[in-house]
C-alpha cells in the first residue's frame, strides 16, 4: 500500500458516528462489511428520497465495468480509478478494477483514509499490480506528477476513471481543473471515462432530494446538468474528442440487445468517454 498526503484532503470518518460515501456505496450494493450504523442510516434515507438509487448504483458499477473491459480490449493495460470507493465484496457487483485483468496495473485513489486501509485487504493478496494512493482530487496535479511513482508509465496510455466521484467536487471551478489538469497530462492515446449524477433525468425531485440528505449529512453534493458536465469536459485546445454517443444516460451507454430497457431516471446520470487520438510513443 502506497500513501501519497496530499495539499487538501477532506479527512475521513470517524468510525460509527460519521457516514463515509464510500460506506455507504459498499452497504446499497450489497456489501456485507464495513460499514457503521451512520452510514446506513444516511442510505435508509437517501433510498427512502429516491428508492431508484440502488438501481443507480448498480448501473454505474454495470457501466465501469463494461467500460475497463472495452478499454482492456483496446489494448489498455494501466487505469487510474479516481475517487475508487471500497471493493466491494458482492460477487454480483466486482470492483471495476477487477475488469482490468491480471496483468493491469491499477491505481487506486481516494481521500478517504478508510479507503485507503481496507482496500487492499479487500482486493486480497496476490495482487501487486494494485496500488492505493491517498489524495484529494482537487489536488490532481500532484497525483499526475506521482502517479509514476506508483507503477504508471507515461509513454503507454492509461484509462482514466471518473466514475460518479465530481459531484463530491461541488465547486465547478474545482471540478473543471480536476478533468482539465487529466486532458493537459495523461499520456498520449489515454481515455477518460465520467459518470456524473444529475437532476435531469428525475421530474419528481426525487434526486434533488436525495442530494440534500447528503448534504444535510456533512458531505455535500452538487448534481450537474448535462450541459454543466459538458462545460466540464470540453476541450477546445485540447487534442481530446467525446466519443460517441456522447454525453448519454449511464444505462444507455453500452446497449445491449439482453438489457431489459429502465427508465433513464434509474441510471441517476450521464456517462461520456474522451478519446487521446494521438499515439502513445513506444
Amino acid at each position: 500500500m502506497t500513501t501519497l498526503t496530499p495539499a487538501a484532503t477532506t479527512g475521513g470518518p470517524t468510525p460509527g458516528t460519521t457516514p463515509s460515501t464510500a460506506r455507504i456505496t459498499d452497504w446499497l450494493l450489497g456489501g456485507e462489511r464495513h460499514h457503521h450504523p451512520a452510514d446506513r442510516r444516511l442510505g435508509k434515507r437517501v433510498l427512502n428520497a429516491a428508492p431508484w438509487a440502488e438501481k443507480a448504483l448498480e448501473i454505474n458499477r454495470q457501466y465501469a465495468r463494461q467500460t475497463v473491459t472495452m478499454l482492456r480490449d483496446s489494448g489498455i493495460r494501466q487505469f487510474v480509478d479516481l475517487g475508487s470507493g471500497l471493493p466491494t465484496l458482492n460477487p454480483r457487483f466486482p470492483h471495476t478494477a477487477l475488469s482490468a485483468g491480471p496483468d493491469a496495473t491499477v491505481i487506486h485513489v481516494d481521500c478517504d483514509p478508510y479507503v485507503i486501509e481496507h482496500g487492499p485487504q479487500r482486493l486480497g493478496s496476490g495482487r501487486p499490480q494494485h496500488r492505493f494512493v491517498h489524495a484529494d482530487l482537487r489536488d490532481m496535479l500532484r497525483i499526475l506528477r506521482e502517479l509514476p511513482l506508483h507503477g504508471l508509465d507515461p509513454s503507454r496510455p492509461a484509462g482514466f476513471l471518473l466514475h460518479d466521484v465530481l459531484p463530491w467536487i461541488p465547486d465547478n471551478a474545482d471540478a473543471r481543473a480536476c478533468v482539465g489538469a487529466i486532458l493537459d497530462g495523461a499520456p498520449r492515446g489515454s481515455v477518460l471515462s465520467l459518470t456524473h449524477s444529475t437532476a435531469d433525468l428525475c421530474r419528481d425531485g426525487s434526486a434533488a432530494a436525495a442530494a440534500r440528505c447528503f448534504s444535510a449529512a456533512g458531505l455535500p453534493v452538487r448534481l450537474r446538468t448535462a450541459e454543466e458536465i459538458r462545460d466540464l469536459t470540453e476541450a477546445p485546445t485540447r487534442p481530446w474528442h467525446v466519443c460517441a454517443p456522447g454525453i448519454v444516460p449511464v444505462g444507455l451507454y453500452h446497449p445491449t440487445r439482453y438489457r431489459m430497457p429502465v427508465p433513464h431516471h434509474h441510471s441517476g446520470g450521464y456517462a461520456v468517454i474522451l478519446l487521446h487520438p494521438e499515439p502513445a510513443h513506444h
